[in-house]
């Protein structure tokens, strides 16, 4: 219990910043997805920025990191790395905003109570379980709205596929015991070495000379600083003054904030299918965060 209201509202900042660059990076794909950028040099700006960066930490902790089972290991190049971030990319192309960031991280913990009841033989509460209910609720009001014809169903399933990726990351950066920083390095660097071993051999066109200044700058900063650098640190400060339900319980908040830039800045508007889906969505993170039940 967090006593010091100082050191709360240090936690309750991190938090807002969190979903802030959260919002961001899906705002970031979607304004990628239509620039003379490619989804390479948008991969590129995304890992190999904080990969370089945080080389050093990676170097000093491999012995830790070597003796993290493979399993995991492979858990979180997959579910962080490379194809999550395509899966993202592929998704925007086609979907709203709105879509992405509500379906990946809002459906994550479906998947990520899914597999701990199953695999791992977890309990489930009452609230934990309406939760999840509220949460495919929501999946089914997105899914209702493409079926009538005013959504993208094909960049839906893209979108639900990412989060189910990104449980599988969640759950093996909960199993590896590294610290977030230390995990990211592990994420971020040898994905940066392939895409950078893959320019070198295949030379892919790169669009960034077609664009100006301001958007490139935007894009590394976005992607290579807030999401690949500050987010983790910003998350795990978060959750160590507030903890991981009060944490997750802001972070339900993202759909909502990056719903409202986009129609601020995309002119995206939503149907009542998408509100409704949103809603659903973010109140079943909130149950299914455990904050509920820890305040019973």
């Amino acid at each position: 219990m967090i006593v010091n209201p100082k050191v709360k509202l240090l936690g309750i900042g991190a938090a807002l910043l969190t979903v802030l660059i959260w919002s961001s990076y899906f705002l970031s794909l979607r304004f990628g997805a239509h620039s003379a950028l490619t989804t390479y040099e948008i991969a590129l700006f995304r890992f190999a920025i904080p990969g370089l960066i945080l080389a050093p930490l990676f170097f000093r902790n491999l012995n830790k990191i070597a003796q993290v089972p493979k399993l995991y290991l492979v858990g979180l190049l997959v579910g962080g790395g490379l194809p999550f971030f395509l899966l993202g990319a592929w998704g925007m192309q086609t979907g709203q905003v709105a879509e992405g960031s509500t379906l990946i991280p809002g459906v994550a913990p479906l998947f990520v109570t899914g597999l701990a009841v199953l695999v791992f033989k977890q309990p489930l509460s009452k609230w934990r379980l309406l939760g999840l209910l509220l949460i495919a609720s929501g999946v089914f009001a997105f899914v209702a709205n493409s079926v009538l014809g005013d959504g993208n169903l094909k960049a839906q399933m893209v979108f639900l596929l990412a989060s189910l990726f990104w449980a599988l990351f969640a759950i093996s950066l909960r199993q590896c015991g590294l610290k977030p920083l230390i995990a990211a390095s592990v994420v971020t660097l040898p994905t940066a070495l392939v895409l950078i071993c893959y320019g070198l051999t295949m030379q892919p066109a790169l669009g960034w000379s077609d664009v100006s200044t301001t958007e490139l700058v935007a894009q590394m900063l976005t992607q290579g600083i807030a999401a690949g650098l500050a987010s983790s640190f910003l998350f795990a400060f978060a959750i160590s003054k507030l903890g991981a339900e009060m944490t997750s319980a802001i972070g339900s908040l993202t759909p909502v904030a990056a719903s409202a830039i986009a129609l601020v800045w995309l002119g995206e508007l939503l149907s009542s299918s998408v509100l409704l889906g949103i809603t659903l969505i973010s109140f079943g993170v909130l149950f299914a965060s455990g904050l509920v039940t820890t305040k019973r």
